[in-house]
């Protein structure tokens, strides 16, 4: 399936440009860590301030120019969302949702946005940061999209968003580092449309990735020395301030609760090689099992 992004679908990314945005446990990333951890910033505006610092553009997190500019800036950063999302790439028909009015939460570089309203969605993007607010506009002009509103809004309040307004709700990778995702999960059921679905990814805890890097950290590294679990080990080696894992149990309790159903979900992870030298179809198979994104589809709850 092809991404209105282009007259033909993006190709994946190369193994090493996937890992070169994979590399979160850099001094850059700790050393910001730490500057939010001492600060006496609110809970979510510490989450705030480590995406306007390092909005996710796919760049390198040690690069010192990695917001994009120009359209030929722009059609890198979507070729990298697409390229090292392959379960993007080839699940979500954007084309379906011509007419429909889209959400997208944790708009980024506004990559997904734009491909839905070329598409010809009405889009809403949303995002808790000013950058990424700019960054998708700048996306949007620079394609002549007309059919976008951006928006800097909380994902756990959604304010001003109206109840039961869209036709379906996207968020890839963004809810799991909200400090409370249950409370948007609410919010995506409230501004959903009785019978709207959505697309949710979050962190998937039963990944080779946590359980292997969380290990290699806490006994290698000596952070259980220090106090740190499996969980806050995440903080070295993960982008963002906050990140939740979870299972597929546990999310579809969380997605239940407030109340939205669970159509479905899969297991995927990016196109980077989750483990050297294993054969493409294991590595598929493995993928699909132990990778870590983990991914819902939903639709509202009948009242």
């Amino acid at each position: 399936m092809s991404t209105p992004n282009s007259p033909s679908q993006p190709s994946p990314q190369s193994d090493d440009q996937a890992r070169a945005i994979e590399k979160w446990g850099t001094q850059r990333t700790t050393d910001l860590n730490h500057e939010i951890e001492a600060s006496d910033l609110a809970v979510n505006e510490k989450n705030r301030v480590w995406w306007e610092n390092l909005p996710m553009t796919y760049a390198d997190w040690e690069s010192q120019q990695r917001e994009p500019v120009s359209k030929e800036d722009f059609d890198r950063t979507d070729a990298f969302y697409f390229g090292t999302n392959p379960y993007i790439r080839e699940r979500v028909d954007f084309a379906s949702f011509a007419g429909k009015k889209v959400l997208e939460i944790g708009c980024g570089a506004g990559s997904a946005a734009c491909a839905f309203a070329q598409a010809g969605a009405v889009v809403t993007a949303v995002d808790i940061t000013e950058q990424a607010v700019k960054l998708t506009k700048r996306n949007a002009e620079l394609k002549g999209i007309t059919n976008l509103e951006v928006r800097q809004m909380d994902a756990e309040k959604l304010d001003g968003l109206e109840e039961g307004q869209f036709d379906f709700v996207y968020s890839w990778g963004v809810l799991h580092h909200s400090s409370n995702p249950e409370q948007c999960y609410r919010q995506v059921a409230r501004v959903m449309k009785p019978g709207g679905t959505g697309l949710i990814m979050v962190y998937h805890r039963n990944s080779m990735r946590y359980w292997l890097k969380g290990l290699y950290w806490l006994v290698v590294k000596g952070k259980v020395l220090q106090g740190h679990s499996f969980p806050s080990v995440q903080r070295f080696y993960t982008d963002g301030y906050y990140h939740k894992h979870y299972s597929d149990t546990q999310f579809a309790e969380s997605l239940h609760e407030a109340g939205l159903v669970t159509e479905r979900t899969a297991v995927t992870h990016m196109s980077s090689r989750m483990i050297p030298l294993v054969p493409e179809g294991l590595r598929q198979w493995l993928k699909s099992r132990i990778g870590w994104l983990l991914v819902a589809h939903v639709r509202k709850a009948d009242v």
